[in-house]
């Protein structure tokens, strides 16, 4: 997600690396989904609801940035300022899911500390 976000930063963002990118991310991005499923079915309800909470603050962040994709091929930089600034403040939010979800990951791995 970041590769496509940095790809999106320049006024006129090179189109091709963009959707290289984002055709990168979603290849990830589901095997992200997969792994987050096996552990909400599969571990405990502490790693589960922290995978859950990454799951969630992912998806939040890959609507923006599928937004900025569609405005950067339709040459729109009207809504640009205001969803880079979104998507920063999504990317903090889906950080601190994931710093969750490693603590419950090793708390119940035994490797907390």
């Amino acid at each position: 997600m970041d590769a496509v976000l940095d790809a999106l930063r320049p006024e006129a963002p090179d189109l091709r690396d963009v959707d290289e990118k984002v055709h990168r991310f979603v290849a990830l991005a589901r095997e992200v989904h997969r792994a987050a499923e096996v552990v909400m079915l599969e571990g405990p309800p502490s790693t589960a609801e922290a995978a859950d909470r990454v799951a969630r603050r992912s998806g939040e962040l890959s609507g923006v940035m599928r937004r900025m994709v569609r405005n950067a091929h339709a040459g729109d930089t009207s809504g640009k300022p205001a969803d880079t600034a979104l998507a920063a403040a999504r990317e903090r939010a889906l950080y601190e899911a994931v710093k969750d979800f490693r603590t419950a990951a090793a708390a119940v791995l035994g490797n907390a500390g």
